[in-house]
């Protein structure tokens, strides 16, 4: 992912419960460690694209743990591409599974957000809506610019909310903190047609002067 100009920063938003950043972390290692493990396998495949995803993978821990480790390691609100995080996050999750995800945008996408927070955000979203999809399922992240917000939205074809087991609820927390820090907002809820849709919403970046 990729960066532009410093915006500033910005705390999570009142009222939202703050979560255990440990018990956060290993939420969210969990996936990159699924996939490596998956791509690790003596089975069939191109070895190169292999190791290049596993790369890919590593270099996400990576940041992850850094980020956690050193209070220095900066993710300030800034001008953040939200096409290509989203792009960035539904690729590490196609590897460890065949739930079909894609991602819908008409154009790049430019929001105010923290960086690492958002795709940690995003990427608690997708995996919540691979499970409800199930392995034959479908989920689906669009962008898309609505003037003053720019808007992360996931769908599921899954039974819909409370119709699934539950696992915990760290993610959800994790999420609407993270979310928050961005100054954004979150919202759950039945889609339309079944399934879930999830809403990340920020505020654009279309009108921020950029500084190179």
């Amino acid at each position: 992912m990729s960066e532009n100009s410093h915006i500033g920063g910005g705390g999570t938003s009142m009222g939202v419960h703050e979560p255990d950043t440990v018990r956060v972390l290993l939420h969210d290692l969990r996936g990159p460690l699924s996939a490596i493990l998956l791509l690790s396998e003596p089975s069939g495949g191109d070895a190169e694209e292999k190791l290049s995803r596993i790369n890919e993978q590593a270099s996400w821990l990576l940041e992850l743990v850094e980020s956690s480790l050193d209070p220095a390691t900066a993710d300030n609100v800034t001008i953040v591409d939200a096409l290509e995080v989203a792009e960035f996050v539904a690729r590490l999750a196609r590897v460890a599974v065949t739930t079909s995800i894609v991602v819908e945008s008409s154009t790049d996408v430019w929001a105010l957000a923290r960086p690492l927070a958002l795709a940690r955000a995003l990427s608690c979203v997708v995996d919540n809506a691979v499970r409800a999809a199930g392995p034959a399922g479908h989920v689906a992240i669009s962008v898309s610019d609505m003037g003053d917000a720019v808007h992360l939205t996931v769908v599921d074809d899954g039974p819909g909310l409370g119709r699934l087991a539950r696992r915990t609820s760290i993610g959800l927390v994790a999420t609407r903190a993270m979310v928050a820090s961005c100054q954004g907002n979150f919202r759950l809820a039945n889609g339309p047609d079944g399934g879930a849709t999830a809403d990340i919403s920020l505020p654009s970046g279309r009108c921020v002067p950029s500084v190179f």
